[in-house]
């Protein structure tokens, strides 16, 4: 007897331990799954978009009717104010056809969706619109179906009132219409049998009748997350939380790969976790939020109100848990602090032995005062040559325009008959071009020696592929002629027109057509004079 016992206690721990096994990789799935969810949802959307693309091959108002209908069942579970949407469509097409099928099946849908957002009344009421002895075979089950749903959310909203009993009583009286109308070998009538003896407390039969019901359904269906989560309730009301815990995870999982955003198995696994004995509250926040975050895409009145409810305790935990983890931090700060100190010991240590090396500074620091006073000679000696190509230039303006102005009175000698005074003029004053061109690779070759990089630093202050190069043969051309004057200081247009032999309006049509090639207009010329700072 005692080795019989011994054994069956081994078996029992061995099973145990397989069963925690099987439930830590449903949660590795289930987070995995939970880092995705929003990969499967782009895909139901481009599921709806592609049975949207059909629209434009559909004749006929029954056609019409049918591809709003699809699209509808695609939201039901999805999205209520888009299901709102394409049920309105449906409902006007149903109208348009008169037929008494499709406007029952519209009746059967709102009433789904109202009381799924939490309009019990409303549902109800639209359902009585329906003339139950003329309403087609082929909607019974939905029919039913409505009405079992409504009741049962109603329940579930008002579990603490009195007229809680009444409506437990009407969803078991509706369960039991619905599987009239099933066929007895399908999977829908083996999960609705399951939840009919969940309802009346057989919890046992339930369970055998929710397993039967789960062979060959694919876990992205929405059935098999139902029957999932009554497999979940079943074991919970026998006293089995690892089963319970297990087939909630499942469940969960369907509601994340179909994906459908009215769920429960979220929310309840998130409460299982807070009040197991060893809680995993980041893991409860963490499924919690993501219930919340369905519920309010979903707009389902009913789950945020649920939510509400779980929310606080588990986040106040959650919360509680952190300021435990904080006064744990704080004494490591202490800790920390105490290591610093004896850090700070060991630095003044090493700052002692960095003593050594002033003396190396001090003679580093004396050799570049030594290099700044070297430079700022250089920059003195570079302001004394550039006022004197200034006063070069200077010189220069003022002879051309002495020339020009000897050229000037010799020809109002001539017009008035003055030989006599001609006489006195030695020579022409003009300054012939070979004279200009001579100028011209004076000042060149004189700015160029002064300035060896100002063409190419003048060229990057200009768009790219707008650069100015001098023609083959030549040392600087017109344009950079005149920057070059800018650079020195000379900046009156009539001046620089003298100096080149050309009206100031020439200047001045020169100097803009560069300043429009320039990276930066306004300030283009302050920074031409700002080029080759040091000689």
């Amino acid at each position: 007897m005692k080795k019989s016992f011994l054994l069956l206690m081994l078996f029992l721990n061995v099973m145990s331990a397989y069963a925690m096994g099987d439930i830590k990789e449903l949660y590795r799935e289930l987070d995995a799954l939970l880092l995705r969810r929003n990969e499967f949802c782009r895909k139901k959307e481009v599921r709806i978009d592609s049975i949207r693309s059909l629209k434009d091959d559909i004749n006929g108002y029954q056609e019409l009717f049918k591809f709003y209908n699809d699209i509808f069942d695609e939201y039901y579970t999805y999205r209520s104010d888009s299901a709102y949407y394409y049920l309105s469509l449906a409902e006007g097409m149903a109208a348009k056809t008169s037929m008494e099928i499709y406007v029952d099946r519209c009746k059967i849908n709102r009433s789904l969706l109202l009381a799924t957002t939490g309009y019990f009344s409303q549902a109800l009421d639209v359902l009585k619109g329906i003339n139950r002895d003329n309403l087609d075979k082929s909607l019974l089950f939905d029919y039913y179906s409505a009405y079992e749903w409504v009741y049962s959310v109603w329940s579930e909203y008002s579990a603490d009132d009195a007229f809680y009993a009444d409506f437990r009583n009407k969803e078991v009286l509706y369960n039991d219409s619905i599987l009239m109308v099933l066929d007895s070998s399908s999977n829908e009538f083996m999960y609705w049998s399951g939840e009919l003896n969940a309802r009346k407390g057989n919890q046992y039969e339930a369970q055998k009748f929710y397993e039967k019901a789960l062979e060959g359904l694919k876990v992205d269906t929405r059935l098999y997350a139902c029957v999932t989560c009554g497999l979940a309730f079943a074991h919970k009301r026998q006293g089995n939380l690892k089963e319970y815990e297990k087939y909630l995870i499942m469940s969960a999982i369907s509601d994340i790969t179909c994906p459908l955003k009215e769920n429960l198995s979220m929310q309840e696994l998130a409460m299982l976790i807070y009040q197991s004995q060893e809680p995993d509250l980041a893991r409860a926040n963490r499924y919690i939020n993501y219930s919340m975050e369905d519920a309010m895409f979903y707009n389902n009145r009913l789950r945020m109100l649920e939510i509400a409810k779980k929310f606080p305790p588990i986040v106040n935990t959650y919360q509680d848990k952190w300021i435990e983890k904080n006064r744990i931090l704080v004494k490591s700060v202490y800790f920390i602090s105490i290591l610093s100190i004896l850090l700070v010991l060991a630095m003044l240590y090493i700052f002692r032995q960095l003593k050594l090396l002033r003396k190396q500074r001090i003679i580093v620091t004396e050799m570049n005062i030594q290099l700044k006073d070297l430079n700022s000679e250089l920059l003195k000696t570079n302001r004394t040559r550039e006022e004197y190509v200034s006063l070069f230039i200077e010189l220069c303006a003022s002879y051309i325009d002495k020339l020009n102005k000897y050229q000037d009175l010799v020809k109002r000698k001539i017009k008035a008959k003055q030989i006599d005074d001609l006489l006195k003029i030695a020579n022409n004053s003009k300054m012939s071009d070979n004279d200009a061109r001579q100028f011209f690779v004076n000042f060149d070759t004189a700015f160029i020696t002064l300035y060896p990089d100002f063409v190419s630093e003048f060229n990057t202050l200009l768009r790219e592929g707008e650069e100015i190069f001098p023609g083959k043969g030549e040392i600087l051309n017109t344009e950079l002629r005149i920057f070059a004057l800018i650079r020195l200081g000379i900046k009156d247009s009539s001046r620089i027109a003298t100096l080149l032999f050309y009206s100031p309006q020439t200047i001045y049509n020169y100097r803009t057509a560069v300043k429009n090639k320039a990276k930066n207009r306004e300030d283009f010329e302050e920074q031409v004079k700002g080029l080759c700072p040091i000689v």
